[in-house]
């Protein structure tokens, strides 16, 4: 969601998706008078190309080369003074039974959701059905009052309502994503905890507050987010291959959702698409019906210039939270990002609005560069895995370099595929054994942030049948971690799961003094004592 971003929100979520999108919204280069002397001279720096005269060619190859990576499989278009110049599908919509990609496959759209969320409401301002000064408590009177009533619709849209982000929960990924609630239900278990800040005193990316916000949609119109946005955006649009996805809904030419992994390809996790990431990430499309929806924002046909000018300006009234960027001013408006984009030769400055999106087994990609009237969409159907980036960071320079050739400026085509950490430490672990693998992290390895470096390749060696090279790993992941909680919990079960029920008492144990009353811990706990005991 998912920005993106959901995997983000987890994978999901957007949390994620937030956190790395903002490194990557800016692309440059270092050394850039160097660069820009290599310019003067009329070379390019090394490994740039120039467009040519046929930009549909150079389209195909960027997206083709970044398909062979391995990390992207989905589809792209361009479009340019309101004509698509090139649309392709690379790679498999369905991997069990070899369905490739089209410009008509039908993606997870993630937290590019949200700009539709943010249409629909201005819609209702307009109407005077809504006012932007609304708070939570005016439309959703079971919400807590002392924060409700703080919060506004203008800032759940801006992201400045200071609400903790649902996808940021220990329990999102593995369980909370995973289950059904009615959204009440949801919106008072999950979206109404203590403020991280006051609203409107920064920005700060939250799934929460537009999920909120399809719920005052509904209350406020008596109809389903989901028939809002058919009457009110897809139908009169022609969109006729976009829609609310729904786990028991048979959606024609819907993409399978896979994870990348160092190790291949697995199928995505499941999420529970109503429940959590609703109106902030639960939409599907196809990149032709994505170039319907942006002609439509050229128009008054669904907004009036007035409404869409606030759609589209930065709230730079704040600035963003660390995680976001820090920079002193927000660029985000409502339900989009706007900023400025240089180009890191030529130094032309391009107006961008963009979003993204990150949720199990899918990443999206959205530039809408109006000055030059270009419109660039890329659909993915992998995502990374938890705390991973290799999926996200290859559709967003995809998507950066075909606006750079779309515009006619240099682009660089992707980095050859090359040994990833885990695939370098899983040969030392064949060759040399687990302990030299885990020396050669300790002088080389990149840690992950979220914990668990070595996860991905303990559960491979465990899928090996290297049962205690893999649980190795994880201890080895612990001692560098050891407050990570969904860490502890994961080795905990394969100790268990892997007739260790010893050692896995000793990590359910270091859990509890964590969180004396997790339930999965107490659970653990139980069963590792009856597995010791014997029956």
């Amino acid at each position: 969601m998912g920005l993106s971003g959901f995997n983000a929100t987890s994978e999901s979520a957007d949390m994620k998706t937030g956190l790395i999108l903002s490194s990557l919204l800016f692309l440059s280069l270092p050394c850039e008078e160097a660069v820009q002397a290599q310019v003067e001279k009329g070379s390019l720096p090394k490994g740039y190309r120039e467009v040519g005269p046929n930009k549909e060619k150079a389209l195909r190859e960027l997206c083709k080369a970044t398909a062979e990576t391995g990390l992207f499989s989905g589809a792209v278009l361009v479009a340019e003074g309101g004509k698509v110049i090139f649309k392709e599908g690379f790679g498999e919509a369905n991997r069990e039974w070899n369905i490739p990609n089209s410009p008509d496959t039908r993606f997870r759209l993630a937290s590019v959701s949200k700009q539709f969320c943010s249409m629909l409401v201005l819609q209702l301002v307009q109407e005077g059905k809504l006012n932007l000064d609304d708070t939570i408590i005016d439309h959703l009177p079971y919400y807590r009052k002392d924060t409700g009533e703080k919060i506004t619709l203008h800032h759940l849209m801006s992201h400045q309502s200071g609400i903790k982000d649902f996808t940021a929960s220990y329990d999102y990924r593995g369980t909370i994503s995973r289950l059904t609630f009615s959204k009440d239900e949801f919106i008072k278990q999950h979206c109404s905890g203590d403020l991280t800040h006051q609203p409107g005193t920064i920005y700060s990316y939250c799934n929460a507050g537009y999920l909120i916000l399809g719920r005052i949609i509904e209350k406020v119109t008596r109809k389903t987010f989901e028939q809002n946005l058919q009457e009110r955006i897809f139908h009169p649009l022609g969109m006729k291959n976009s829609g609310y996805d729904r786990n028991r809904y048979v959606i024609e030419k819907r993409a399978s959702g896979y994870t990348y992994g160092p190790f291949g390809l697995e199928n995505a996790d499941y999420i529970e698409m109503g429940s959590s990431p609703g109106a902030a990430g639960a939409l599907y499309s196809t990149v032709e019906d994505m170039f319907l929806w942006d002609r439509a924002l050229y128009t008054d046909q669904l907004l009036n210039s007035k409404h869409r000018e606030m759609m589209f300006t930065p709230n730079r009234g704040v600035p963003e939270v660390k995680a976001a960027g820090g920079r002193a001013h927000s660029v985000y408006g409502y339900g989009w990002q706007i900023y400025t984009r240089t180009h890191p030769v030529t130094k032309r400055r391009t107006k961008v609005i963009n979003h993204g999106g990150a949720i199990q087994g899918f990443r999206a990609m959205e530039n809408r560069l109006v000055e030059d009237d270009v419109f660039v969409i890329v659909l993915c159907n992998q995502g990374d895995g938890y705390g991973a980036s290799e999926v996200w960071t290859a559709v967003t320079k995809l998507s950066v370099e075909l606006t750079h050739v779309v515009t006619g400026q240099p682009f660089r085509m992707p980095s050859k595929a090359r040994l990833t950490q885990e695939q370098r430490m899983y040969e030392i672990v064949k060759s040399d054994g687990v302990e030299a693998a885990i020396e050669w992290f300790k002088a080389k390895g990149k840690k992950s942030g979220w914990g668990g470096s070595n996860s991905a390749l303990a559960t491979q060696l465990i899928k090996d049948g290297r049962v205690d090279d893999g649980l190795r790993l994880l201890e080895f992941d612990v001692e560098a971690a050891p407050g990570k909680v969904w860490l502890l919990r994961k080795t905990a079960q394969v100790c268990l799961e892997n007739g260790r029920p010893k050692k896995a008492l000793n990590f359910v144990k270091m859990g509890l003094e964590l969180r004396p009353d997790d339930e999965r811990f107490i659970t653990l706990k139980a069963e590792a004592e009856q597995d010791m005991n014997g029956p």
